[in-house]
């Protein structure tokens, strides 16, 4: 009788620990097949400076950003250079890779883009801009769904005031 009751436990014991091994199991399957875990699912983000605001964004897997960008500095700006870079320089002021004097060379921007003739923003509006984005050597070409974090850089001139070179925004997005 003793035996039995042994025996007894022990088939109970082991039950209870398989059903929970088989429910867990379950749980786990369920949630990989829906691809709640999935990075795709992360929330791209675009984190403007004081003055300005990111109204779409979106970066491709050959390394371009497409940027809508308004301004509400109170004047008008004219965007002379943009660039897209993974860090700052050393001192912080210019990005480190890429488009290094935010320029409107022609090299760092994709065809049909309007920031090299000069693309003016109003107070209150917005403009589009394209340019590559650039990882530590070279563009920062992707794969669908991986994730790019870097900054953007304006050079622009407001009328009467000058010119100016100034980090817009700091940009955590995914490869579209």
């Amino acid at each position: 009788m003793v035996r039995s009751l042994k025996a007894q436990a022990a088939v109970d014991f082991m039950m209870s620990y398989g059903i929970a091994l088989i429910i867990i199991f379950i749980a786990v399957a369920v949630i990989y097949k829906v691809s709640v875990l999935s990075p795709v699912l992360a929330i791209s983000s675009c984190t403007a400076a004081p003055g300005f605001e990111c109204e779409s964004y979106a970066l491709n897997v050959n390394g371009i950003l497409a940027l809508q960008l308004s301004q509400a500095t109170g004047g008008s700006i004219i965007v002379r250079g943009a660039a897209c870079s993974s860090q700052p320089n050393n001192t912080g002021n210019k990005p480190a890779f890429g488009n290094i004097k935010v320029a409107n060379a022609i090299a760092y921007y994709p065809p049909g883009n309007s920031v090299g003739t000069g693309l003016s923003v109003y107070s209150g509006g917005s403009g589009t801009m394209n340019m590559y984005c650039y990882l530590q050597p070279g563009i920062a070409k992707g794969m669908l769904g991986n994730s790019y974090i870097g900054y953007i850089w304006l050079n622009y001139t407001v009328p009467g005031y000058g010119n100016l070179t100034q980090r817009v925004a700091t940009i955590n997005m995914r490869y579209t």
